[in-house]
Formats: C-alpha cells, structure tokens, sequence
C-alpha cells in the first residue's frame, strides 16, 4: 500500500504568476525553485517566506531564483520592491 504524503499550500499574495514554475501546493520535504522573471534593473527585490526574509539566488536566463524546503504547514511567499533610483532628498 502507497501512502503519499500530505500536501500544503503556498500562498503567492496574488503574485504567482510572477513566478515561473510556481505550483500551488507542495509535499513536506519538497525542494520548492521558483523563479521571479519581471525584474527591474532600478528595482531592488527582497523575498519572504512566512515573513522572514530568505536568501535568493539569479540566473541571467531565468531571473532570480527562490529556494526554500516545503515545511509541513501552509506558507506565504512574498516579496517586496524598492525603486533604488529614488535618493534620498538633498536638502539645500
């Protein structure tokens, strides 16, 4: 008798179709590798898993890569952008 393990749930914020190769549910123990592909190159991006900050690969092809081993509950990926164009303002 097989017995498949459970699956859990990633939440992309609404996102998701930012993230190529992004599945919406995932077995504990399974190497999750996404890749965010709209990139901007005044654009900073840092990303979240479950509101903690996660170190983030890049591929020139591919974009930057998110890695993470699914955990046996529900998680949220996120990520949050910052123009680095925008200075801070000189005062005179």
């Amino acid at each position: 008798m097989l017995i498949f393990g459970k699956k859990y749930r990633v939440d992309y914020c609404g996102q998701k179709e930012f993230f190529k190769g992004a599945k919406d549910k995932y077995k504990e123990g399974d190497e999750v590798e996404v890749y965010f592909h709209l990139i901007a190159t005044d654009t900073s991006y840092k990303f979240y898993l479950d509101g903690e900050e996660i170190n983030v690969g890049y591929d020139e092809k591919a974009g930057i890569i998110v890695k993470f081993t699914m955990p046996p509950h529900d998680v949220t990926l996120s990520f949050r952008q910052r123009n680095v164009m925008l200075g801070e303002r000189i005062e005179k």
